[in-house]
């Protein structure tokens, strides 16, 4: 009779913490958010203010970029791989993405096979690509940024933080993305 008794205050208890749960997070109406165009276009906002990895790395016109270079200006920053894809999609969007908005941000792509550049060059040309690639070589870039998967873009702010982040494809072409990118560096 005793083990009955234990039982039911056990139950008691999760039932309980069960339906506390499911009031609390399944039906409570989702936070208004104060960038809705990053949302819907799929960036990740950074929350704290954090120092863009520096880097420096040669373009395909042979002279050598710096991050600190790049300051003064919101820059994306596209990086992709000769093996992919979607990568090679992304890009061709990006490049009407850019666009008329060359007063405004800079984009740079940065192909992490770097080592192939003459495979790189041939992709930039077939896609009529005209923005500029910089190559990683033996560069520690993939390491700093953290980057696992491709394509991936990272948003740095005209101070050189990091603003956002999108992972994966997106369609560069959509009123969304510029919206997105607008939102993200507070330009008009």
């Amino acid at each position: 009779m005793k083990r009955k008794i234990t039982v039911f205050p056990i139950l008691s208890a999760i039932f309980l913490a069960l339906a506390v749960f499911v009031q609390n997070v399944l039906f409570v109406p989702p936070a208004r958010s104060d960038s809705p165009a990053c949302e819907s276009f799929g960036i990740t906002r950074f929350p704290e203010k954090k120092e863009a990895p520096a880097f420096s790395l040669k373009s395909l016109g042979g002279n050598t970029v710096t991050l600190s270079d790049l300051r003064g200006k919101p820059t994306i920053l596209f990086f992709w791989g000769s093996w992919c894809t979607a990568c090679k999609e992304d890009m061709a969007l990006l490049q009407k993405f850019a666009d008329g908005k060359k007063d405004q941000i800079t984009i740079f792509t940065i192909a992490v096979d770097g080592e192939r550049e003459k495979r790189v060059r041939g992709i930039i040309k077939d896609n009529k690509v005209t923005l500029p690639v910089l190559l990683v070589l033996k560069e520690n870039v993939i390491k700093n940024y953290g980057i696992n998967a491709i394509p991936v873009t990272y948003l740095i702010s005209a101070e050189g933080y990091m603003a956002g982040k999108i992972l994966g494809q997106r369609d560069w072409s959509s009123p969304d993305a510029w919206s997105a990118i607008k939102e993200v560096f507070h330009l008009r």
